[in-house]
């Protein structure tokens, strides 16, 4: 069985969930979580550059769409020309969705 699942509470904010993968703290769960045959294959929280912080199986999964989109690595110049670009996550939700074929726009997002 495969599960995509996208929260929609806001990325934790407290020192250890923010920036750490293990602990996370118990009452923000990650944004996004991929899982197949029970296992977290990735699993991370989105926006304002949180993507850089993936973790799980294959917490690889999605990093050259997200290459591609500027969200992550090295050369970022959306992100460093623009703070307020994908600051909510609208980018990464897309290629999340567009990733998995989800059936609709997540999160009211469209076109």
């Amino acid at each position: 069985m495969e599960t995509v699942f996208l929260a929609s509470t806001s990325a934790c904010e407290c020192p250890h969930g923010q920036n750490y993968m293990v602990p996370h703290c118990t009452e923000h769960p990650f944004q996004f979580t991929h899982s197949r045959g029970g296992f977290a294959q990735t699993y991370f929280n989105f926006g304002a550059r949180r993507e850089s912080r993936r973790a799980g199986g294959n917490a690889d999964l999605l990093v050259r769409e997200l290459l591609d989109a500027g969200i992550v690595g090295r050369d970022t110049p959306k992100c460093d020309s623009d703070p307020g670009f994908n600051a909510d996550g609208t980018h990464t939700v897309r290629i999340i969705a567009d990733h998995f074929g989800l059936p609709s726009p997540p999160l009211g997002l469209t076109g």
